[in-house]
């Protein structure tokens, strides 16, 4: 199973932050205006195009497998 994750040390916590804006799944959550954004696994699906998009190459791919029971290694 893929995840994204945002690394905080390369995330420069930028005011519009465009891996917040772009991704479909609404699974980049900030808690407050001046907190770094972080992925909510469980409405992040894997696309990966956030990695994209992201200019400071903050977003990490995160592979954890199946344990066979469809439940993931998170």
């Amino acid at each position: 199973m893929k995840r994204a994750m945002i690394d905080p040390v390369k995330c420069a916590n930028c005011p519009t932050c465009l891996v917040e804006e772009k991704c479909q799944e609404n699974a980049v959550i900030r808690e407050e205006v001046i907190d770094k954004p972080w992925i909510d696994f469980y409405h992040c699906r894997g696309c990966m195009k956030c990695k994209t998009v992201c200019e400071h190459n903050a977003v990490i791919e995160e592979i954890k497998p199946c344990d066979g029971k469809f439940a993931a290694g998170w």
